[in-house]
Parts: C-alpha cells; sequence; structure tokens
C-alpha cells in the first residue's frame, strides 16, 4: 500500500526532469512548503497530461459510494483498477502522475537492546511498527501512477480527489506488505500520462515498466512520522 510520501522538491525540478516543455503550475508557487509527510487528506501535487500541476486532495470517493455511505479510498490495485467500478473511467481519462522524492513503511520489530540487563527489561514488551524512508540510490524524484477525478479548473468538491496506484511489491524492498507505489521513471512516466495508448500496452506498462526493487534504499526514520500533523526535514534522516 502507500500512505505517506515525501514531496518536497522545488515543483520546477519535477517538471524538468520530466521533460514538460511548458509546465502550467495550477497553485501558489509563493504558498508551497516543502511537504516531507504527506498523508491521505492532505494535497500532494499532481502533473496531468496537459502538462499542468495542481494541488490535489489525496483520497477519492465517486458519488455512487458516497450516497452509499462507503469508505473513501486512496490507493487503486494496478491488476483491479481497469475493470474496478470505483476506477475503471479513472483509468482511462484519469491518468496522473504524482512526483515524490520517497514514501515511508513501516514494519514490526522488535526493539533492539544494548545489554543483558535491558534484554531481560524489555522480555515482555511488544513489537514496535519501525518505519522506513524509502528512496531512490540516485536521489532523484521518482513518478508515482495515480488517478483523479479533478479535470481542468472545475472547483474539487466532495468526493473528488486522487488515488496512488500500487503493484505487487518486489522481492527485496524493506516492505513486509503485497503491495507498493507504482514508480516511473521519467520515461515510463510520460508513457503513463498519455491518453492515447491503448489499453493493452498500458497494462504491460504497469506490470513491466515500474522501477525495480534494486533501484532504491531505505533507512529507519523516527517513529515522529507516525503523527500526520509533524512535516519537516527531520522526519526522512536516518536514525539508529
Amino acid at each position: 500500500m502507500c500512505g505517506r510520501i515525501s514531496q518536497y522538491r522545488d515543483p520546477h525540478l519535477y517538471a524538468e526532469l520530466l521533460g514538460l516543455a511548458d509546465p502550467l503550475l495550477l497553485f501558489d508557487a509563493a504558498d508551497r512548503r516543502p511537504g516531507y509527510n504527506l498523508a491521505p487528506g492532505t494535497h500532494p501535487l499532481a502533473v496531468y497530461p496537459d502538462q499542468t500541476m495542481r494541488a490535489i486532495h489525496w483520497g477519492y470517493c465517486p458519488d455512487w459510494a458516497r450516497e452509499q455511505h462507503l469508505p473513501q479510498t486512496i490507493n487503486a490495485r494496478a491488476d483491479a483498477a481497469p475493470n474496478g467500478r470505483y476506477f475503471k473511467e479513472l483509468w482511462k481519462t484519469g491518468r496522473v502522475l504524482v512526483p515524490a522524492d520517497g514514501w515511508f513503511e513501516w514494519r514490526v520489530e522488535t526493539a533492539p537492546v544494548t545489554s543483558i540487563a535491558q534484554s531481560k527489561d524489555r522480555a515482555d514488551e511488544p513489537p514496535i511498527r519501525q518505519p522506513y524512508f524509502v528512496h531512490l540510490k540516485s536521489g532523484a524524484p521518482m513518478y508515482l501512477a495515480a488517478l483523479s477525478s479533478v479535470h481542468g479548473t472545475e472547483a474539487q468538491t466532495e468526493g473528488m480527489g486522487m488515488v496512488i496506484v500500487t503493484a505487487a511489491a518486489d522481492t527485496g524492498l524493506v516492505d513486509v506488505h503485497d503491495r507498493r507505489p507504482l514508480a516511473f521513471a521519467p520515461d515510463a512516466a510520460r508513457r503513463w500520462l498519455d491518453p492515447a495508448l491503448p489499453l493493452d500496452e498500458l497494462g504491460q506498462l504497469t506490470r513491466s515498466a515500474g522501477l525495480a526493487a534494486a533501484r532504491f534504499r531505505w533507512h529507519r526514520v523516527s517513529r515522529e512520522v507516525d503523527r500526520t500533523l509533524k512535516d519537516e526535514p527531520g522526519l526522512i534522516a536516518a536514525v539508529n
């Protein structure tokens, strides 16, 4: 799954590395703060096929689902979304990219000990959920496949927003989940945005063009990242 991302670089850099010739920023860049710990309910930046970039609510619930009191969703499975009721139309016409500098995963671990005495003291302590920050070894940003129900300059009303697409997790990544964000390098990311891409080629793209586990590294970070209102550079720093 993908429930927390970082997006802290200058938006112009995301556009430049993606190869956008004339991006249009539909937000006030002067008021935009770096996001080190962006959670569902916040407004990450998303890139659209028309080379616009805008801040989109992370979370989506179509009108019919809201009428049935169904929950908002934050992720869409790449293998199920093309035929699922929530995402079938968005898969065809709502593909966007969410630039990201990394994402967070949690792993259940036993707290480390430094002595025999400490080991005895902690014998009955429950395991902890240790957060990790996952990022590219190159240090470059990545582009997460996403789906958005927001188009043009229309106002974002209740239920509208975006979801991040997830794929099966590679063996070798830190997470213990069976899902992770579908992350692309710029070339594949541009293909994802192409509204003319045939659906069979789109399916092949999602199965084979995601960045492989070998491209990433990760490190433990402070458990302060669990607090969604915390958003500062120290949250992505490595801790022992």
